[in-house]
C-alpha cells in the first residue's frame, strides 16, 4: 500500500472523500491529519465547558484578581 497527500480546495474535498468512502474499505485507509484531531478536540472540549457552565453544572473554585 502507498501513501499518498493530498490537497484538496474546500470546494472539492466533500466529492472527494465520498468517492474514496465508495471504494472497498481494504482498498483505500482514510487518516486525518494529527493537527485535525487535535483541533476538533480542542473544540469539543471547549463546547462542552460552555454547555456545562451554561446549564450550572460548574462550580467557581477562586477568583485571580
Amino acid at each position: 500500500m502507498k501513501t499518498l497527500t493530498l490537497q484538496i480546495n474546500d470546494d472539492y474535498f466533500d466529492k472527494i472523500v465520498s468517492f474514496l468512502e465508495i471504494l472497498p474499505k481494504k482498498a483505500v485507509k482514510i487518516k486525518e491529519q494529527e493537527d485535525e484531531v487535535e483541533l476538533k478536540k480542542f473544540k469539543h472540549e471547549i463546547e462542552s465547558s460552555m454547555d456545562d457552565i451554561k446549564h450550572g453544572r460548574t462550580k467557581k473554585v477562586r477568583t485571580v484578581a
